[in-house]
């Protein structure tokens, strides 16, 4: 039938620009992340799209940093004297889907438990001299901290601060990672709507000495300088309207200092000092009433639509026996578990310094661990449930104490049930290395 034409197939390659453009629009990162994988032509455009000044990304579930649900080992070269060693594989797991993703880039520390922590898209490294950088998953791009916190300490000081804690965790064996030595990291970013680093104005702040000291670094000067708490050991510090704001572990005291006079330049001033013990009486309270044994205390500080939030978390410890199968003729032996068993939430009054307790985040979504802190509207969390903190383990002291145990505390609590659910299975698993932790994918 030589009369019959054939229907040409459609060439997606061909598809122009600004139909493509008008797709990614409407698409998460991640999911323009893939149109890129589709051809040359896509991913060019899509490169083109998310570099633009106009793009702005759309709000989406942070996707979880974890060993994958298998554990792999795979052989890599290791150090100059060309001994090879094994490493953890890790891999992202998306909430929403409920399954892993293997195919984004990682850089070795990641893969060597360096990471100590990731905020706005990027994840924090140390290296074993103290010395810290950026890297970013999913554009692979990375910045190097000039700063050292060696750098104008006394000889004792420095030992203490980088022997103490080396990356490898060799001297004292309680601690072992550069959790260790840095507890929290994040960024300070001028314009947090971009989410894009500009090396001018930008900086971080981060929490080491095992809690005990503050420090921040702009990328421009290049020196970290301490922040004189009075409220020490610290859990958390987040970026909140030009001001930085750090809460201590057992008080929940929130302690501010302002950056906007010289837009975050290296002469900030204390403005304030809450002093509440309102979340210590309410966790003192709540365990008496529940006749938990022992229990432990963390602070968050989180902002939600336009507030800042106070979150106390408590963590119950027990003993119980476990029989490790790598352990020496599969003794059982006790080591010390723990499990998150309440949330309590409060709303930081600036103006009258007080805290407010709250009953409930409303279509609010929070999620809390190593990360910087972050809230999301349920409409942008796909697979998530309103009112709800999720949460990874961040109790660096438990997690890095036993072989066989460690990294496992995580689930959601909703505020209105009351109750701890998984979203992740722990279960039959062994030590959870490195500790599982957010990141909010970014382009930049």
């Amino acid at each position: 039938m030589a009369g019959i034409k054939r229907k040409r197939e459609a060439d997606w390659c061909e598809v122009g620009s600004d139909i493509l453009e008008s797709i990614m629009r409407r698409l998460c990162f991640v999911d323009i992340l893939r149109m890129k994988r589709a051809c040359r032509w896509w991913f060019s455009v899509g490169e083109s799209y998310t570099s633009s000044p106009s793009y702005r990304p759309c709000f989406q579930t942070p996707w979880l940093l974890i060993p994958p649900p298998e554990e792999e080992e795979e052989e890599d070269e290791d150090d100059d004297k060309g001994e090879r060693k094994s490493i953890i594989s890790l891999c992202f797991f998306n909430l929403d889907e409920k399954k892993p993703y293997r195919d984004v880039c990682l850089c070795r520390e990641v893969y060597e438990g360096r990471c100590v922590g990731s905020s706005h898209g990027w994840l924090f490294l140390l290296d074993k001299t103290a010395n810290l950088s950026l890297f970013n998953p999913f554009s692979g791009a990375r910045i190097q901290v000039e700063g050292s916190l060696k750098e104008g300490r006394s000889e004792e000081e420095e030992l203490f601060d980088v022997d103490s804690y080396t990356a490898d965790g060799t001297k004292y064996k309680k601690y072992k990672g550069g959790r260790a030595f840095i507890s929290k990291a994040i960024l300070m970013m001028s314009d947090i709507c971009k989410k894009k680093i500009n090396k001018d104005k930008d900086g971080v702040v981060l929490i080491y000495r095992g809690g005990e000291k503050l420090a921040f670094c702009m990328f421009n000067d290049g020196r970290f300088m301490d922040l004189h708490g009075a409220h020490k050991s610290y859990n958390d510090v987040i970026c909140y309207d030009n001001l930085v704001c750090a809460i201590s572990q057992f008080y929940g005291f929130v302690e501010v200092w302002d950056f906007s006079t010289t837009g975050f330049s290296p002469s900030p001033t204390k403005v304030m000092d809450i002093r509440s013990c309102l979340p210590l009486k309410k966790a003192i309270e709540f365990q008496k009433s529940t006749r938990q044994v022992c229990c432990s205390y963390h602070s968050y500080l989180v902002e939600s639509c336009g507030e800042l939030l106070s979150i106390v978390r408590i963590v119950s410890e027990f003993m119980d026996v476990h029989v490790h199968e790598n352990g020496k003729d599969n003794q059982p032996k006790k080591i010390r578990l723990y499990k998150t068993v309440m949330f309590y939430v409060y709303r930081v009054d600036l103006h009258h310094k007080i805290l407010v307790e709250m009953e409930s985040l409303g279509d609010q979504v929070l999620f809390l661990g190593g990360n910087n802190s972050i809230s999301l509207r349920v409409q942008d969390c796909p697979g998530c449930i309103k009112d709800s903190i999720y949460f990874t383990d961040s109790y660096w002291e438990r997690a890095d104490e036993d072989d066989s145990y460690g990294g496992h505390d995580m689930g959601y609590y909703n505020l209105k049930d009351k109750c701890v659910k998984p979203f992740y299975d722990t279960l039959h698993r062994y030590k959870m290395k490195p500790t599982p932790f957010w990141v909010l994918p970014n382009p930049w």
